[in-house]
């Protein structure tokens, strides 16, 4: 799978897993640190548009903030026991693992296109 596709399909994960339980929660159970999720969602969104086109710099900016994001969302979500929280961490770490495949790929086709 195309790095941007795994990025725009993360962020729009992040986005909804953040949005929909604030929306469904009680108005004395909401809290403004779910919009944490939905920020690096939307930025995620965003950056996956110049990674389409070949932007390498917004591709390592995405792949950085999906890894902190990962490693935040399993921290909070391991010591709140939130269930949206873990299961943002875990598509999180699931895309940055797709991302360094696809990276050593990229090396791959490029080492053997100089040896032909």
């Amino acid at each position: 799978m195309k790095e941007y596709a795994v990025m725009l399909i993360n962020g729009l994960i992040l986005l909804f897993l953040s949005l929909i339980p604030y929306l469904i929660a009680e108005p004395e159970h909401k809290s403004p640190t779910a919009f944490i999720g939905v920020g690096v969602g939307l930025i995620l969104i965003l950056l996956s548009f110049p990674t389409k086109n070949e932007n390498h710099i917004a591709a390592h900016i995405g792949v950085v903030l999906t890894l902190i994001a990962a490693v935040a969302f399993f921290i909070v979500g391991l010591k709140r026991n939130n269930t949206f929280v873990l299961i943002m961490a875990a598509t999180s770490l699931v895309s940055v693992i797709l991302f360094i495949m696809g990276f050593f790929k990229r090396k791959k086709e490029r080492e053997n296109a100089v040896k032909n």
